[in-house]
């Protein structure tokens, strides 16, 4: 199973996307400069978002020719709580790479998750070039103090410079977006309530078809949601395992805290310790910390 939504990953790139749309369509000669070093950092930032994301998913994509980064307080202080070391391992990961190099990101992000872009290497240097002239370079001295009355070569950025390089930009954002969603696109909130439900739940009493509920929303009838079919759940409840009636009453719990007394009582609940399955609990946890109306009206992508 992965904890993983493609319609959410696209969401973070298009909103960056449209905030280097918009200060495109605003350039000028008081402001192009600005624009385009923010413009870069919008590109590095969703670039690095997107390893960061696929990283959580499947994080057998990080090497094991290399030891991961990680200091011994982020595992003792973490010791109970392993999505932190995970995110540890991944953020020493993604601060490895060589940012204000836009080529190098583009070449870890097609290297890491099997995509190629037809991007113009040489253009996408110069992007970086002039991003790293104006973070880092950016005066009006020539270095005669230490190159002489000759100084350096300075090629000067310009407003139409901006715009092209602004575009370049755009156009591999949009192509990622294409690329991205054509190989995750099968990974939908309605795949991933599925794929955890079918986890947990291993008996015929509890198909995930019979006891979950897809319909329309009762505030946009364009829009589908998700719920659970009760009087189902009430029948099947009375036949099932103990351990099984445990994890259904997480989930109940996590939909409404008064709705399980309609199903169980304590004595129906095995304890704690007696649950074999120690590593189901920390799935559904993990799912619910990231979602936690999860199966209570919320929105659902990829619902047939």
């Amino acid at each position: 199973m992965r904890v993983f939504v493609c319609e959410e990953l696209i969401n973070d790139l298009r909103a960056n996307f449209e905030k280097i749309k918009e200060m495109f369509g605003q350039l000028n000669k008081q402001n192009y400069e600005a624009f385009f070093v923010y413009s870069f950092a919008l590109f590095e930032s969703s670039i690095c978002e997107i390893l960061r994301r696929i990283l959580a998913a499947f994080p057998e994509k990080l090497s094991d020719e290399k030891q991961p980064k990680l200091k011994y307080s982020d595992i003792f202080k973490n010791i109970y709580s392993s999505n932190y070391i995970l995110y540890s391992i991944i953020d020493a990961e993604i601060k490895s790479i060589s940012k204000g190099d836009a080529v190098t990101l583009l070449q870890k992000i097609q290297k890491l998750i099997s995509i190629e872009l037809s991007y113009n290497k040489i253009i996408i240097d110069e992007v970086s070039k002039y991003r790293n002239r104006l973070a880092h370079d950016n005066t009006a001295s020539n270095r005669e103090y230490i190159l002489g009355s000759g100084g350096r070569k300075n090629d000067g950025f310009s407003l139409e410079k901006a715009k092209t390089l602004m575009d370049v930009l755009m156009n591999v954002l949009s192509e990622l977006e294409m690329v991205l969603n054509a190989k995750y696109q099968k990974y939908t909130k309605y795949k991933l309530i599925k794929d955890l439900w079918e986890d947990i739940f291993k008996t015929p009493l509890l198909k995930f078809e019979d006891c979950i509920q897809i319909r329309k929303s009762t505030m946009d009838m364009e829009t589908n949601v998700v719920g659970l079919n009760f009087e189902h759940l009430k029948k099947s409840a009375r036949s099932i395992s103990s351990g099984e009636k445990f994890f259904l009453s997480l989930l109940l719990q996590q939909y409404s805290g008064r709705i399980n007394d309609q199903f169980f009582t304590f004595s129906d609940i095995p304890s704690l310790a007696s649950v074999t399955s120690k590593s189901k609990i920390n799935k559904i946890l993990h799912v619910f910390d990231i979602y936690p109306n999860l199966f209570n009206g919320v929105h659902i992508d990829g619902a047939n």
